[in-house]
């Protein structure tokens, strides 16, 4: 019968001491606060929707603008860029032109339009706004507003970066 050297009788337990302390499952620990952004977020976000005409109330097409405000803004001025073929009643938004907006505010605009001719048009709301710290920022939100026409099918990109695709004989690494 052959017998186990000493050295690998102390060496086994202290070897699997070593292992046991160096495998211990990782700790959780909660995260403090949040992590910062790469890029700044803006605090006013501008949503841009498109309605349809209501024949049964008597409306027209419509525009719904709606600002959201993350932080204290002050002298908020909006425009609404349309093309020429397109009229629209921005008084609306004229009217609140210079005004502040306390954080976690929310506000609607309808603006009506009307289309001298069918087509797709696009359409912008641009605002400037003040930061509590004097910063004049600038920030616009556009949407492609059809009139008479139907619109095509699939999916529309809106100017994302597009890259056609090339067929290739066979797979290449």
């Amino acid at each position: 019968m052959r017998r186990t050297p000493r050295f690998v009788v102390l060496a086994l337990p202290l070897l699997l001491l070593v292992a046991a302390r160096w495998l211990h499952p990782a700790s959780v620990q909660p995260t403090r606060g949040l992590r910062p952004t790469i890029e700044p977020t803006l605090p006013l976000t501008l949503d841009l929707r498109a309605l349809p005409a209501d024949p049964a109330r008597g409306e027209p097409p419509r525009l719904e603008a709606t600002l959201v405000a993350w932080s204290d803004l002050r002298d908020v001025s909006l425009s609404l860029v349309l093309p020429e073929d397109v009229d629209g009643d921005p008084g609306t938004l004229s009217a609140d032109r210079a005004s502040a907006l306390p954080a976690g505010e929310k506000r609607v605009y309808i603006v009506p339009l009307q289309a001298r001719r069918a087509g797709a048009f696009p359409v912008r709301l641009e605002a400037f706004f003040r930061l509590p710290d004097g910063t004049v920022l600038r920030t616009q939100q556009g949407v492609l507003w059809r009139s008479g026409i139907t619109p095509p099918e699939g999916r529309h990109h809106a100017g994302a970066y597009e890259w056609m695709g090339v067929p290739v004989a066979e797979p290449q690494p």
